[in-house]
């Protein structure tokens, strides 16, 4: 966190458009996920530049508010630290500490309905 050259706190105003937006009418929570998938697009942008992007998850919402004066009815949707690496790993740094295995991909796919594996 103290060496990434940029942090970028990403934020989602669920009020921005008012009580009635398009895309949000049966799931009220697709203003979330679209900015979850922006964050995706920024990493994956970020990678064909050759930059790092970690995703902070030790940090508390209200910790962040309190550093960055937002306001509490805004969402925190993630803190990032952004920066070039010297290498880029070839197994996710969780998985190669052991952390968590890697999951069998056919795990996650199920055909015509769910079936649990």
């Amino acid at each position: 966190i103290l060496d990434a050259p940029l942090g970028i706190c990403v934020t989602c105003d669920r009020s921005r458009n008012g009580p009635t937006v398009i895309g949000r009418t049966i799931n009220s929570e697709m203003d979330l996920y679209s900015t979850v998938c922006a964050v995706q697009n920024l990493w994956l942008a970020a990678r064909a530049e050759n930059l790092g992007v970690g995703w902070v998850s030790i940090i508390h919402d209200s910790v962040l508010k309190d550093a960055l004066g937002i306001p509490d009815d805004i969402n925190i949707i993630a803190y990032l630290c952004v920066g070039y690496v010297s290498h880029f790993n070839d197994k996710p740094e969780l998985e190669k500490l052991g952390w968590l295995p890697r999951r069998d991909i056919d795990a996650a796919i199920h055909e015509e309905k769910w079936s649990p594996k």
